[in-house]
């Protein structure tokens, strides 16, 4: 209870005000325990970003598995509306030092699962176009492309979570099609290629 009092104290400064500006001392403060108990709990601030990383995570439906193939388009549709509802949250937290650290720490088992999970579908693909093909249809559903979808782009939820779903749907149709396309970047033509290329 003292534990999930702390983390709830933490959500609610953490919504208005940036992680590192927060304290073990303040967070005793905003959550009413002695900082003896905080200290307790979270012997660093690292410890306590850790704990909360882990708390937020189920909250965001990002310790899920993965659905089936088919089910892959519905991912927006389930996650989105659990960005919606900690939006202040996520938005204060992205891009702030100590979350990406938990992030980056976090980044091979979040996205090594969703590459498993991707996988089973196309048993075919190298590494090196299974990893690329898997993680492009994952970014469609992750914090990062919902606040994009959501702030850049001015979308409606609606909207936001069809646009997610259909650019899902493009990447698996086109990783059926021909993923041969992963494996190589195109070559930006040159100036002398080009011109080249313009002569009779």
């Amino acid at each position: 209870m003292t534990r999930e009092r702390i983390l709830m104290a933490a959500k609610d400064y953490l919504e208005k005000e940036s992680i590192e500006s927060l304290s073990l001392r303040k967070i005793a403060s905003l959550s009413g325990v002695s900082p003896p108990t905080v200290y307790a709990h979270f012997a660093t601030m690292d410890d306590l970003v850790a704990a909360f990383f882990l708390w937020l995570k189920p909250r965001l439906g990002l310790d899920q598995p993965l659905p089936s193939l088919a089910e892959l388009p519905t991912m927006p549709q389930r996650l989105f509306p659990l960005y919606d509802q900690y939006g202040a949250l996520l938005r204060n937290l992205m891009n702030q030092p100590s979350w990406d650290r938990r992030r980056y720490a976090d980044r091979d088992n979040r996205l090594g699962g969703w590459i498993a999970g991707i996988g089973v579908a196309f048993p075919d693909l190298t590494p090196a176009q299974l990893r690329r093909g898997a993680l492009a249809i994952a970014s469609y559903w992750s914090p990062t492309y919902w606040r994009w979808l959501m702030d850049t782009c001015r979308f409606t939820p609606e909207e936001a979570r069809c646009v997610a779903s259909w650019g899902i749907r493009a990447l698996i149709e086109a990783l059926k099609a021909d993923p041969s396309g992963l494996d190589r970047l195109p070559v930006a033509p040159t100036e002398a290629s080009v011109t080249h290329q313009g002569k009779p």
